[in-house]
């Protein structure tokens, strides 16, 4: 401190000012970057998030819907249902429907009867993604989906802990042959012959349908030559 007094002092009038506005200059530099950098270190509020959902920018709109979504914030579920419903772009209406979740799980469940197809794919994905145990929820109302969504529920019943539910599905005569038969096929590859053999023999026997008829026939026959290997 005192080279800089002491170096001050030998400078004349002229130096003396350029000094003062020199240090002026950094004063004011350092000053701005704080504030600028006050401002980018601010967290936003909820209400820039919401806002955020206007936006035309693609990547800004993401991040403000994914947002609504963590916070959980509701007032953002009016809007957060519209862009679901209208929105074309898949990586928008996949981050929506998991805000959706997030907020208010009843309300995404709803969508898993919407009419639009992508978005009921998307809806039965985002359910299990936020927790796979919601396959549960999915087998319950299996009954009133669609051939395709029965098919992909399937692919989640791939355990031997869903056997008697399974049993059900196959047994149903009503039910579509590409649904009874991929329900077999799981069986067969997960469940135990000693447990399923009876009622595979009484559904041989009942079956009015000569394909299943047949494929049960066949599935019956396979178990038994892999029970004696």
């Amino acid at each position: 401190m005192n080279k800089v007094i002491e170096f001050y002092k030998n400078l004349d009038k002229k130096k003396r000012v350029i000094f003062w506005v020199c240090v002026g200059i950094i004063f004011l530099t350092i000053l701005r970057v704080s504030i600028w950098t006050a401002k980018k270190g601010k967290t936003p509020t909820p209400k820039a998030f919401i806002k955020q959902l206007k936006s035309q920018n693609k990547n800004e709109k993401i991040y403000g819907i994914y947002n609504v979504g963590n916070l959980k914030i509701k007032e953002a579920l009016p809007e957060l249902e519209e862009i679901y419903q209208k929105e074309n772009d898949e990586e928008i209406k996949r981050v929506c429907a998991w805000s959706i979740g997030q907020i208010d799980f009843n309300k995404l469940l709803t969508y898993l009867d919407s009419s639009d197809k992508k978005t009921k794919e998307i809806t039965f994905e985002t359910i299990l993604k936020i927790d796979k145990k919601n396959i549960d929820y999915l087998i319950n109302r299996f009954d009133k989906e669609d051939i395709e969504t029965k098919l992909r529920i399937l692919d989640y019943m791939n355990s031997p802990l869903y056997q008697d539910k399974l049993m059900k599905i196959v047994e149903n005569d009503k039910e579509d042959f590409s649904v009874r038969k991929k329900a077999v096929d799981i069986l067969k590859e997960k469940a135990k012959f000693e447990d399923i053999e009876t009622s595979l023999w009484a559904l041989y026997y009942r079956e009015q349908n000569d394909e299943m008829k047949n494929y049960v026939y066949q599935v019956i026959n396979e178990m038994k030559k892999r029970g004696k290997k």
